[in-house]
C-alpha cells in the first residue's frame, strides 16, 4: 500500500516518471530489506546493459535524419499525387502520411506533433473542419509506435525476452488495420461534407513523385526486410537504418550537411538518455516487485476471478487501456509486463501476440481523454483547445478500440506474417 501511495503521490505532483519509478523501487527495498539498496547501482547498471536496447538511439537518431533530410515532404508529395483528386483526399494523404511516417518516428507524440505542424495548416487553408483535423492527427499518431521499428516493441521485447524480429514483423498488421479503419472513417465523414478535391496530374506525376521519394519508402523497407529474412538482428538494423539515412540525405538528397550532424547527435542523446534512465530505474522496480513474489500474487488474484480465456483477454486489456490513461507507454511496459507475464503463461497466451496487443492498448491510451499526452501534443501543434477535443475524440478512440479487440480475438490475424517468415 504504501508503495503505490509513494507512486500516486509522485505521479500526480509531476516528477519525471523516471525518478517516479526509482523512489517506488527505493520505498520497495526498504520494506524488503534495507540492505537490498547495497545492490542498487548494480540494478540500475543492469537494466540499461541491455544489447537490445542499444536499437533505440540509433532508431531515433535514423528519424532525426530522416526529418532533416526532407522525407516528409516527399512523402506528402506522392501521397497527394496519389489520392489528392479523390473527395476529401487531403484527408486520406494524412492517413497515408501517418503510416508511412510510422516507422521512422516512431512516437506517437513526435507523429502528432510533425502532422500539426506540417498537415494541419494546409488542411484548415483547403477548408477541412479544424476540430475534425486535429482529431485525426491524434488519431492516426497511434500507428507511430506500431509500424516496425518502433520504440515500444523494442522495449517490450527487451523486458519480456522475446524475439524483437517476430514483434516487428506482428506489427506491420495492426498498424494496417487501424490505417484502413481510419480511411473508413474519412470516407463516412466525407459522404456529407464538402470537401474540396485537387485536380488529377496524371500518372506521370504519380510516377515522378514516386521516384523523388523512393528512398525515402525504400529504406526502411530494406530495414525491415533485413530483419525478416535474418540479416540483421533489429539492433544491427538500427545502425543500418541511419547509415542508410544519413547516406541518402548527404549524397542523394542533398539536405543533410555536415554542420546539422552535431545538433543531431545532441538531440538524439537527450531522448536516448531520457528513455534509457526510465528503463534503469524499471528495472529496479521491476526487480524488487519480483524478489516481493508480487507477479504471482498478482496472477493468483485474477485468476481466482476468472479462467475463461475469452473473458481474461477482456480483463487485461481493460486494465491496460486503464493504465494507458494515467502513464506513458515505457513505463507502463515497464512495470506491466513483470506482473502479467505469469498469467500469460497460465493462460497459454502467445506473448508475441500479446505483447503486440499491450502496445496497442497502451498507445491507444496516449489519445484517450482526460490524460492522454497526444491530445494534449496535437492542441500544442495545432492551435486547437483542448476542451473542443474531449467530445469528438471519443469516435476516434472507439474505432482504434474496435482494431484493438479484433487483433485480440482474432491472433492470427497479425500472427500469419511471423509464422510465415519462420519457416
Amino acid at each position: 500500500m504504501l508503495i503505490a501511495i509513494v507512486f500516486l503521490v509522485a505521479l500526480v505532483v509531476g516528477i519525471p516518471i523516471a525518478y517516479v519509478l526509482g523512489m517506488a523501487g527505493f520505498t520497495h527495498m526498504m520494506m524488503l530489506d534495507p540492505s537490498l539498496l547495497t545492490a542498487l547501482p548494480q540494478r540500475l547498471f543492469v537494466s540499461a546493459n541491455n544489447y537490445g536496447l542499444l536499437a533505440i538511439p540509433l532508431f531515433i537518431l535514423a528519424g532525426e535524419l530522416m526529418e532533416i533530410s526532407g522525407d516528409v515532404e516527399r512523402l506528402l508529395a506522392f501521397a497527394r499525387a496519389l489520392v489528392g483528386q479523390i473527395k476529401g483526399g487531403l484527408a486520406y494523404v494524412m492517413v497515408i502520411l501517418g503510416f508511412l511516417l510510422g516507422g521512422p518516428l516512431g512516437s506517437a507524440n513526435a507523429e502528432a506533433a510533425l502532422l500539426g505542424s506540417t498537415m494541419f495548416p494546409q488542411m484548415k487553408k483547403d477548408g477541412y473542419d479544424e476540430v475534425f483535423t486535429a482529431c485525426l492527427i491524434a488519431a492516426i499518431s497511434v500507428v507511430g509506435p506500431l509500424i516496425p521499428p518502433g520504440m515500444l516493441l523494442v522495449i517490450y521485447g527487451v523486458v519480456s525476452g522475446v524475439s524483437i524480429s517476430d514483434l516487428f514483423m506482428a506489427g506491420i498488421m495492426p498498424g494496417v488495420y487501424l490505417t484502413i479503419a481510419l480511411g473508413l472513417v474519412v470516407y463516412f465523414y466525407g459522404r456529407k461534407s464538402n470537401w474540396p478535391v485537387t485536380e488529377w496530374q496524371g500518372g506521370g506525376h504519380v510516377w515522378y513523385t514516386f521516384k523523388r521519394a523512393f528512398f525515402s519508402i525504400a529504406a526502411p523497407i530494406a530495414v525491415l526486410a533485413a530483419i525478416a529474412t535474418g540479416i540483421c538482428t533489429p539492433t544491427e538494423a538500427a545502425a543500418v537504418a541511419s547509415m542508410l539515412t544519413l547516406l541518402i540525405g548527404y549524397f542523394i538528397y542533398r539536405k543533410i550537411k555536415l554542420n546539422d550532424l552535431i545538433p543531431i547527435f545532441l538531440r538524439t542523446g537527450v531522448m536516448s538518455g531520457a528513455v534509457l534512465m526510465i528503463g534503469a530505474m524499471g528495472g529496479v522496480f521491476g526487480w524488487t516487485l519480483a524478489m516481493d513474489q508480487f507477479p504471482q500474487k498478482v496472477a493468483a488474484l485474477v485468476l481466482s476471478i476468472t479462467r475463461n480465456p475469452l473473458f481474461m483477454l477482456l480483463l487485461l486489456n481493460v486494465l491496460i487501456l486503464v493504465v494507458g490513461m494515467f502513464m506513458d507507454a515505457i513505463p507502463a511496459v515497464m512495470i506491466l509486463v513483470p506482473v502479467l507475464m505469469p498469467i500469460i503463461k497460465q493462460m497459454g497466451y502467445d506473448p508475441v501476440h500479446f505483447g503486440m496487443m499491450m502496445c496497442f492498448n497502451l498507445t491507444v491510451g496516449l489519445i484517450h481523454p482526460p490524460i492522454g499526452t497526444v491530445i494534449y501534443t496535437t492542441s500544442a501543434s495545432t492551435g486547437v483547445s483542448i476542451d473542443r477535443l474531449f467530445v469528438p475524440i471519443w469516435i476516434w478512440v472507439a474505432v482504434c478500440v474496435a482494431v484493438l479487440l479484433f487483433i485480440a480475438y482474432f491472433p492470427s490475424s497479425i500472427m500469419f506474417l511471423p509464422k510465415i517468415l519462420a519457416r
